[in-house]
């Protein structure tokens, strides 16, 4: 079978779904390269190395951008239009899936529909769809009404679809996870490393409790509002913490130094993480964290929070964090609703011990990939035998 890639593939999550639900499934994959695009060069090379094909165009995101800007919109056309020539002259394609619904990609894609007489398939990610604007929505929704099926990374997505969207219901939909490989990752390092060998690479005592603020840059994970609760609690409880702040990505570096600036104060021992992170490397800060705090100001289940309660983390989510998730399963967790209350809960949760091992059972069925492979690869045969 052969499948067409389309929209964000410099991506972790797309590398690991490539590998995970096509080329172990012995699909033939195909991708748009731009030249001298933005592209990470290192995506690419992984790409390359796992023998997916290239589509090579002479156009750039950049240019499109950049002539949309100037409202040349007649170059923009023309150039769209090569771009259609190239991949028409590449198919054709049982199968084009556009994942993340916000590129060029995603207006082109029901045109290479009908030249190819491919099913397409839209895949949203989360910040697609929740941080959207009205107006773009209803753009997005023109060209989403055309696909043949589209799919949702958590059940948050679909609801906020059928929202928004009257016609929802003509397009078939279903919540389709991807699989996170961390938690191999993570299961595998259970059976064969102690937790004093992994704290000892990150040089954390064994005698400290992990408290994990967050898990990117982002202001929007209210980094210095947790760290001023956490500055309240009493000494002896400070002294017993080391403060994880994992900022590999997001945020200004006015920002971070902000942060690290309300770490000190607190009076706790603290490790700022900027650097990128292996998978591997993931891993191994989840199964050494006690504690996490989840008091972004909206999220989508995200991979991260999975990772965490996988790992058998203690974690702390805000009120306002309502995942259709926790409705639907019976996961262990503790819910505050002021971050001001934070103190407390951390001390709390320090000194209870908490058997969490339905939430390992419960993640390994929602995210592994073991379990999510099966439910795409079902998804792609059904509009195969339909085509």
């Amino acid at each position: 079978m052969k499948i067409l890639i389309l929209g964000l593939i410099c991506s972790q999550w797309t590398v690991h779904f490539v590998e995970s639900c096509l080329l172990d499934k012995g699909y033939e994959v195909w991708m748009v390269r731009r030249k001298n695009s933005r592209e990470d060069d290192k995506y690419i090379k992984v790409y390359q190395q796992l023998g997916i094909h290239f589509i090579n165009c002479i156009i750039t995101d950049i240019d499109i951008k950049n002539e949309r800007k100037n409202k040349n919109y007649l170059k923009v056309f023309k150039a769209q239009l090569e771009q259609i020539k190239l991949i028409k002259k590449a198919g054709p394609f049982d199968l084009i899936n556009l994942h993340y619904v916000d590129s060029d990609d995603m207006i082109y894609a029901p045109v290479l529909k009908k030249l190819t007489k491919s099913k397409l398939i839209f895949s949203y990610w989360g910040s697609d769809l929740f941080r959207t604007g009205d107006r773009q929505l209803y753009f997005r929704g023109i060209f989403a009404r055309c696909a043949d099926y589209i799919t949702f990374d958590n059940k948050d997505l679909q609801i906020k679809f059928n929202k928004v969207y009257r016609w929802a219901d003509e397009v078939p939909t279903e919540v389709i996870l991807f699989g996170l490989s961390v938690l191999d990752i993570i299961k595998e390092k259970y059976k064969n490393q102690s937790l004093s060998d992994i704290r000892k690479r990150w040089n954390i005592p064994n005698d400290k409790i992990v408290v994990a603020v967050g898990y990117n840059g982002h202001p929007q994970q209210q980094h210095i509002k947790i760290l001023k609760a956490i500055e309240k609690m009493d000494e002896t409880a400070r002294k017993r913490i080391v403060l994880l702040l994992q900022m590999t990505y997001g945020g200004s570096k006015e920002y971070r130094r902000k942060v690290l600036v309300e770490a000190k104060k607190t009076g706790c021992e603290y490790r700022e993480i900027c650097q990128f992170l292996s998978d591997d490397e993931v891993a191994e800060l989840r199964i050494m964290t006690d504690i996490y705090i989840n008091a972004q100001t909206t999220d989508a289940f995200s991979g991260s929070v999975c990772e965490n309660l996988f790992a058998g983390t203690k974690l702390l989510n805000a009120s306002w964090l309502r995942y259709q998730e926790f409705k639907e399963y019976n996961f262990k967790y503790w819910e505050f609703n002021k971050i001001e209350e934070l103190g407390q809960f951390i001390k709390t949760a320090m000194e209870q011990e908490v058997d969490c091992s339905q939430n390992r059972e419960l993640i390994w069925r929602l995210r592994s990939w073991e379990f999510c492979a099966l439910k795409w690869e079902r998804m792609f045969r059904s509009l195969i035998k339909y085509r």
